[in-house]
């Protein structure tokens, strides 16, 4: 892992251009997991393969995300998964390219959206027996949507530090406090679903998703020190 990489500086670029966006992943995963490589994509092969067994388009942005990360697990499939080549299929008008892990939400892109180079991201709830909920807007970009994932999938990484507890109006009041809010945006420069708030402190990143509080932290003891910081009902035992 490196040892310089502001997050806070970095995100505003990131959701204003799809190149910076790619180059924002390559420095998370430098810094936060293990740098990419060029096997961590997949070929081009591959995902002409996979155009043409669904026999559309993939986007421009969709095909760059997938050469770039697409086979790294430990950034994509640890909570939600990235559907791999191979598994991506067309359902309710959409390409479906991510599921929660038990299968109760999916993320695809309309199939009237494959167009665009960086079409939006819808969502949806699997309500029972795989029946399907409405689709929802997700996020105006699928390469915002990529920004998310790797965010969110962080704080799952079982070879990590990671903790997790519910949250309270006097945490989030510490919180504020204590560590740097990363820049939200708003429209189509989103990439915060939902409300949902990202911290980061030294060695640390924290999402607060209004419900419960994630964290991801570089070190064991940057672990111990948010729970000596911000004391309560954390998920494991150090």
């Amino acid at each position: 892992m490196s040892t310089s990489f502001d997050l806070c500086e970095r995100i505003t670029p990131a959701v204003h251009d799809r190149r910076e966006t790619w180059n924002f992943i390559r420095d998370f995963a430098s810094h936060w997991v293990t740098p990419l490589e060029e096997s961590d994509g997949y070929s081009e092969s591959v995902l002409s393969a996979a155009e043409e067994r669904l026999g559309i388009p993939l986007p421009a942005a969709f095909n760059e995300a997938y050469a770039l990360f697409g086979c790294r697990s430990d950034l994509t499939r640890n909570s939600e998964y990235l559907l791999e080549p191979t598994a991506l299929y067309l359902d309710h008008d959409a390409l479906i390219f991510r599921r929660e892990n038990q299968g109760a939400a999916l993320w695809g892109i309309l199939l009237a959206d494959l167009q665009y180079p960086d079409p939006p991201v819808y969502h949806c709830s699997c309500i029972v027996n795989n029946v399907m909920d409405e689709w929802e807007p997700w996020l105006a970009r699928f390469s915002l949507a990529c920004l998310d994932l790797i965010l969110w999938e962080s704080l799952s990484d079982s070879t990590m530090p990671t903790e997790f507890r519910d949250s309270n109006d006097e945490d989030i009041a510490l919180i504020e406090r204590l560590y740097s809010e990363l820049p939200s945006f708003q429209g189509s420069h989103s990439y915060t679903p939902f409300g949902v708030r990202w911290f980061t402190g030294p060695d640390l990143l924290l999402c607060d998703t209004g419900a419960d509080l994630r964290v991801r932290t570089r070190t064991r003891e940057a672990l111990w020190s948010l729970r000596e910081t911000l004391p309560g009902d954390w998920l494991y035992e150090l």
